[in-house]
C-alpha cells in the first residue's frame, strides 16, 4: 500500500473517531428511539449538510496555501474568531476529560467532585504525554486508536445481541419506537440538528486543521464522507448495544431512558453495573467502547487547540501543549462539581452553534467562488447554526438557576469573537 492510500485509510478512521464521541454511545440511541424513523430522516439530512460543510472547510484550507490559523489572522483578519474557538476547545476538554476517564474509573471512584478531578488529572496526563512524546506519530496514534474503537463497538454490539436473552415484549417496544413516524416539531428539528452537529464535530476547527495537514493528492470528500458514514454506522450499532443492555430490566426502564434527556442517558450509563451484574464481560466491553469513544474525540480536539497556540504565540509544541493542558486543567478545577460540570456543558453546547459559523467563515471570506450547491449548503447550515444557537439560548435562560451562567458564558465568547479583534494583536501577511 502506498503512502497516500495508507494515510487516506488512517485519516478516514481519524475522522470517524473524532466525530464519534461519548454522546454517540448514550445520546444517539436515545434520540432515535424518541423520534423514530422521522427523526432519523431529519438527522441524516442535517448530517449530509454538515458533512458537506466540513468538506468545504478542509478543501478551502487545502487550496489556500495558508495554515488554518493564518486564514483568520492574515486573510480574514478575524483573530478573535479563532481565539473563541480555542476557548470553547479548552472548556470542552476540561469537561470531556473527566467523562472519558470516568467511563472506566467510575465503578471505583464514583462520579462526584473528587472523582471528576482525579479523572481529569489522569486523562490530561495521558493526553499531554501523547501530544509531547509522540510528536510526528501523534496522528498515527489517533488513527490507530480510532480503528481499535470501531472494532470494539462492532464486537460489543454483536456480543450483546448474542448473550442477552431475547425479550419479545421489550425488543418489540424498542423496534416499534425506532420505526415509528412522528409529526415534525421544532423540538425534533433542534434535537436532530444538535445530534448532527456533534455527529460531524463542527465548531472545533478540526476540519480546518485536517485541510492544513493534507494536500491535493488526498481526496477530502472520500476521507470525510466515509469517516462520517462510519460514525453513522457506529451510532446504529450503539443503539443495538443500548437496547440489549437495558433488556434485562423492564420496558418502563427503557422509557425512562428514552424520555429522560441527557440526565436520563447519564443515569442509564450509571445503572449499567447493576443492570448487567450477571454479564461482567459485556459490562467491560461497553466500558471499553465508551472510553475509546472519548479518547478518539479528545485527542484530535486537543491537537487543534495545541496548534492554535503554536501558531498564535509562535511557540514550540511542548510549550504549547503545556499551555493547553494547564489552561484546561485550571478550568477543570472549578467545573469538577457535577452541577457546575453540567452548567459548563450547556455553555459549550450553546457556544458550539456559533463557533461552527466561525469555523465556516474562512470558506465564505476566502474570495473563492462557490458553486450554487455549495452556496445552498452554506446557507442552510448557517441558518441551522443561528436558529439552533438562539433556541439553545432560549432553553438555558428558560431553565434559569445555574444555567443562566451557561448563557452568560456563551454570550461572552460570542461577543468577544465579534468585537474582540481590536484586543488581539493581529498578525499581518509577510
Amino acid at each position: 500500500m502506498d503512502e497516500v492510500k495508507k494515510w487516506t485509510l488512517y485519516l478516514t478512521f481519524l475522522v470517524a473517531g473524532f466525530a464519534t464521541g461519548i454522546g454517540s454511545i448514550g445520546l444517539f440511541p436515545q434520540f432515535w428511539l424518541q423520534y423514530g424513523i422521522t427523526g432519523m430522516a431529519v438527522y441524516i439530512v442535517f448530517l449530509a449538510v454538515f458533512t458537506y460543510i466540513a468538506i468545504l472547510e478542509a478543501e478551502t484550507v487545502m487550496k489556500s496555501g495558508y495554515y488554518f490559523v493564518e486564514l483568520y489572522n492574515k486573510v480574514s483578519r478575524r483573530p478573535a474568531m479563532v481565539l473563541s474557538i480555542f476557548v470553547v476547545i479548552a472548556v470542552f476538554l476540561s469537561y470531556y476529560a473527566a467523562n472519558t476517564m470516568l467511563t472506566v474509573l467510575s465503578p471505583v471512584l464514583g462520579t462526584g467532585t473528587v472523582a471528576r478531578l482525579i479523572a481529569k488529572v489522569l486523562m490530561f496526563t495521558v493526553v499531554f504525554l501523547i501530544l509531547t512524546r509522540a510528536k510526528e506519530k501523534t496522528f498515527s496514534i489517533m488513527a490507530f486508536g480510532s480503528i481499535i474503537f470501531v472494532v470494539a463497538v462492532a464486537v460489543t454490539a454483536v456480543a450483546f445481541k448474542v448473550q442477552i436473552p431475547e425479550n419479545a415484549a421489550f425488543l418489540g417496544l424498542a423496534k416499534h419506537m425506532m420505526v415509528a413516524r412522528h409529526g415534525l416539531s421544532l423540538a425534533m428539528i433542534k434535537a436532530a440538528a444538535e445530534r448532527a452537529l456533534y455527529g460531524v464535530g463542527l465548531g472545533m476547527a478540526f476540519y480546518l486543521m485536517l485541510g492544513s495537514f493534507i494536500n491535493e493528492r488526498f481526496n477530502a470528500r472520500v476521507i470525510i464522507g466515509t469517516g462520517i458514514f462510519i460514525q453513522l454506522l457506529i451510532g446504529v450499532l450503539s443503539t443495538v448495544t443500548v437496547v440489549y443492555a437495558i433488556a434485562p430490566t423492564t420496558p418502563e426502564r427503557l422509557l425512562q431512558y428514552v424520555y429522560g434527556g441527557e440526565e436520563g442517558a447519564i443515569q442509564m450509563m450509571a445503572d449499567l453495573p447493576t443492570i448487567l451484574a450477571d454479564y461482567p464481560m459485556l459490562l467491560a466491553l461497553i466500558g471499553l467502547s465508551t472510553f475509546f469513544a472519548g479518547v478518539t474525540s479528545l485527542l484530535p480536539t486537543a491537537e487543534v487547540g495545541l496548534q492554535i497556540i503554536e501558531s498564535m504565540l509562535g511557540t514550540g509544541r511542548n510549550r504549547a501543549a503545556t499551555y493547553l493542558i494547564g489552561t484546561s486543567l485550571l478550568i477543570g478545577i472549578f467545573d469538577s462539581p457535577p452541577l457546575i460540570a453540567d452548567m459548563v456543558l450547556k455553555a459549550v453546547v450553546l457556544a458550539t452553534f456559533f463557533t461552527a459559523m466561525y469555523e465556516l467563515y474562512p470558506v465564505v471570506s476566502s474570495g473563492k467562488k462557490l458553486s450554487m450547491a455549495a452556496m445552498a449548503v452554506v446557507a442552510v447550515g448557517s441558518l441551522a447554526f443561528v436558529v439552533g444557537g438562539l433556541y439553545a439560548f432560549f432553553g438555558v435562560f428558560r431553565a434559569g438557576g445555574l444555567y443562566l451562567v451557561s448563557g452568560v458564558l456563551a454570550a461572552i465568547v460570542l461577543l468577544f469573537s465579534l468585537f474582540g479583534d481590536r484586543l488581539v494583536a493581529q498578525k499581518t501577511a509577510v
